[in-house]
């Protein structure tokens, strides 16, 4: 009997010591754990959010406009997009899609972009605002907000 009682009593101290290690450690918050993504499936996300942006360009708009971080467009009037982002901020461009694009020149048709696209084609826009300017008739850096 004196063998059974103290095998009991190891027993549960053992067991009384997993609980009150488990019991320290704090869980992230279930909103933290169910919205936060691993860094590499976010990057991972945006690479191919930014990939069907572009091919988005190439069937929209390559055809006038120089949609990679160099090379001149097809159309001299058309400015490179990697201009395009130094000149207007990537929130004033995702205004723009949603609300329909206005330009200055007849030869662009209107376009109308669904929420999914234009976050696509704002990923990708994205990525071409460290490309370097393109040399030409650009509209140059975007001023800074404070002058």
């Amino acid at each position: 009997m004196a063998m059974h009682s103290s095998t009991t009593r190891a027993v549960t101290s053992v067991a009384l010591l997993l609980l009150v290690s488990c019991g320290t450690a704090e869980p992230a918050p279930i909103a933290a754990q169910a919205t936060t993504a691993p860094p590499s499936l976010s990057v991972a996300m945006d690479m191919e959010a930014a990939a069907r942006g572009r091919a988005i360009m190439v069937i929209g708009c390559a055809s006038c406009h120089a949609i990679d971080p160099t090379g001149n467009s097809p159309l001299p009037a058309a400015p490179p997009f990697r201009d395009v982002v130094r000149h207007r901020s990537l929130d004033e461009l995702e205004t723009a899609f949603a609300t329909g694009l206005v330009t200055t020149h007849p030869a662009m048709p209107p376009y109308v972009f669904r929420a999914s696209e234009i976050d696509d084609l704002i990923a990708y826009l994205g990525t071409l605002e460290s490309a370097p300017a393109s040399g030409g008739r650009g509209p140059g850096p975007r001023p800074s907000p404070q002058g």
